[in-house]
């Protein structure tokens, strides 16, 4: 009877194993945005000299910061409103900050950034304006995207900026250097 069981367990170690030992990509559920579009869009800071200060607004299970953190040693930092994608970016990358977004409100003191993501599609903002102020505030670039329909060019060039617009596929990304 013993034998059995200890087949048993060792076959559902076995399972466990092989489920942990999988890509990120197939152990957690990433959107269509996170496993496609962010090695595009990681490019854009792939240039940093080591230990610049990256963050990410939105962390999708961690996959942007820890793809440019595989090509250039950084200190990351990322900011959420969804705990579960929080959960489980600790889980996966530790070694980065997290802290939860309030509204477009970012928790850090004035130009701490080399670089600024905003990873989520710029449109489901509630408030643009007053997020494109904050990262004014908080960093000394930033590259924000969305989808082609919706153009930010005349809402930053309001807020005195002029964006490198690149346009790829479905989306357009805007690169700000302040």
């Amino acid at each position: 009877m013993g034998n059995k069981k200890e087949r048993k367990l060792r076959k559902d170690w076995q399972k466990r194993y092989t489920f942990f030992e999988q890509p990120v990509e197939q152990v957690y559920r990433t959107g269509f945005m996170t496993s496609f579009y962010f090695r595009q869009y990681a490019r854009f800071i792939y240039r940093l000299p080591a230990r610049k200060k990256v963050l990410a607004i939105g962390c999708f299970n961690g996959v942007l910061l820890s793809t440019i953190d595989r090509e250039t040693a950084i200190k990351g930092y990322y900011i959420d409103q969804a705990p579960k994608d929080m959960e489980q970016a600790i889980h996966l990358y530790p070694h980065f900050s997290y802290k939860q977004l309030k509204r477009t409100r970012i928790p850090y003191k004035d130009k701490k950034f080399d670089v600024i993501y905003v990873s989520i599609p710029f449109h489901l903002f509630y408030e643009p304006e007053i997020l494109i102020a904050e990262l004014i505030r908080t960093g000394h670039s930033f590259v924000l995207f969305d989808i082609r329909r919706h153009d930010w060019l005349p809402m930053l060039v309001d807020a005195g900026l002029l964006p490198t617009v690149t346009i790829e596929r479905a989306l357009k990304y805007y690169h700000i250097e302040l």
